[in-house]
């Protein structure tokens, strides 16, 4: 028996038992006269259950199926303003900007996030949903039609990529704001600490008495050793001359080389010929049986390596990705500044969303409650809501029988005063 039955059961109870007082008392009340005021709570008792089982019973149905009784069944028949109520109330107290804020803020995400991370064996878990979902991508990539399928799209839309103009266009970013003199110092500074080992040294002195062995010769037969003072003479002017590149931000060079970075992105954009020749590299590549069994052959050969690793309980790729995991947790743990940029990340992110959609859930809940058939709406609210209201009954019972002594113990009272 249900929650509901049972209180049904109490409340029916008790206006049988007040019915039953009342028919004992009324009868027995000639000869006994104080059986009188039993008979008037029972009674009341009586009028203030009916009257309760009426007004609750009214709330879902029509009491005892009398249609024409007005303000009956009061939820079926406002279903709409009911569902449109329901919908209004969640969205403008529960969904509301400053609520789901203010819940936000209040949950701290950054530090719940690394918190749950850190507890042991969560890691793990992620790192095997992370193994699973990587072990179905495999499975599905091995079906021989959606690879046909993805080689055909790739292949067809790298064909209609303009790459001359992709390149251009990096390159222009590259380029913007001298960003592109940054690759220029590095490559100079490296090529400064080349030129001044000794190994560096030694080799231009071999290249230089190998291309000018007449000097070898000389320089070996007096002993002046001239294939190293060239050598040394070579490297002091080229490390001299890539001091003064880099100490100089206008220097020749650089202007020659901005010139001439410039003037190839152009030659990406509008020289036809170059851009033929470019396009056409690429159509070459994606036609190459070679370069494509070779990719294939990569391809099988780590999705084969992946397969066979996430298959053994000590995963290698798992292992890693759970001390990843782990690493990020503490990493975030210790790192203030990253908590509350998440956080106001999420922050800033969340009025806009929920803007965006509280609406839409709004809406969806209405839907959702019209669409339940009359009988469903009745028995869900009947079942939530119903042991609640049976003690209505209950009470109206009681304090019937309680407010029918009080007034008759009061008229009797003022007649006695008034006699």
């Amino acid at each position: 028996m249900s929650k509901l039955q049972r209180m049904k059961a109490v409340a029916t109870g008790l206006l049988v038992a007040a019915a039953a007082v009342y028919a004992a008392a009324h009868a027995l009340e000639p000869r006994y006269a104080w059986l009188r005021y039993v008979s008037i709570a029972a009674e009341a008792a009586m009028v203030g259950a009916i009257a309760d089982w009426f007004a609750v019973t009214a709330l879902f149905h029509h009491p005892l199926g009398l249609r024409f009784i007005p303000h009956t069944a009061v939820i079926p028949r406002n279903r709409r303003r009911i569902a449109a109520g329901i919908a209004q109330f969640i969205e403008q107290n529960f969904l509301s900007v400053e609520a789901v804020v203010g819940r936000i803020r209040a949950f701290r995400p950054a530090r719940r996030l690394y918190g749950w991370l850190l507890v042991p064996g969560n890691a793990a878990i992620v790192a095997s949903h992370l193994g699973r979902a990587t072990a179905y991508l495999l499975e599905a990539l091995d079906d021989e039609r959606l690879r046909a399928f993805l080689e055909r799209n790739v292949s067809a839309l790298l064909r209609r990529l303009d790459v001359a103009a992709a390149a251009a266009q990096l390159l222009d970013v590259l380029t913007e704001n001298r960003r592109h003199h940054e690759l220029l110092d590095a490559a100079l500074a490296a090529l400064d600490e080349l030129l001044a080992r000794e190994e560096t040294r030694r080799f231009i002195a071999a290249e230089v008495a190998r291309n000018a062995p007449l000097l070898k010769r000389f320089s070996d037969l007096f002993r002046l050793g001239l294939d190293e003072r060239a050598a040394l003479k070579i490297v002091e002017v080229a490390i001299a001359k890539i001091g003064e590149v880099r100490a100089a931000e206008d220097h020749e060079l650089r202007r020659r080389f901005d010139a001439l970075a410039a003037a190839f992105v152009q030659r990406l954009k509008h020289d036809a010929a170059l851009r033929a020749r470019v396009h056409a590299l690429r159509d070459e590549a994606l036609a190459s049986p070679a370069l494509g069994r070779y990719l294939g052959g990569l391809w099988q050969e780590l999705a084969a390596w992946l397969k066979s690793d996430l298959a053994r309980d000590a995963s290698a790729v798992r292992g890693r990705a759970e001390r990843a995991v782990r690493s990020l947790a503490r990493s975030l743990e210790a790192d203030p500044d990253m908590q509350r940029w998440i956080d106001e990340r999420i922050l800033d992110a969340a009025p806009a969303l929920v803007e965006e959609y509280r609406s839409a859930i709004g809406r969806f809940i209405e839907e959702q409650v019209l669409s339940w058939q009359e009988e469903r709406l009745v028995d869900e609210l009947e079942r939530h809501l119903g042991p609640d209201l049976q003690y209505i009954r209950v009470n109206g019972t009681l304090v019937g029988a309680l407010a029918g002594l009080a007034i008759a113990a009061l008229t009797d009272l003022a007649r006695l005063l008034l006699a």
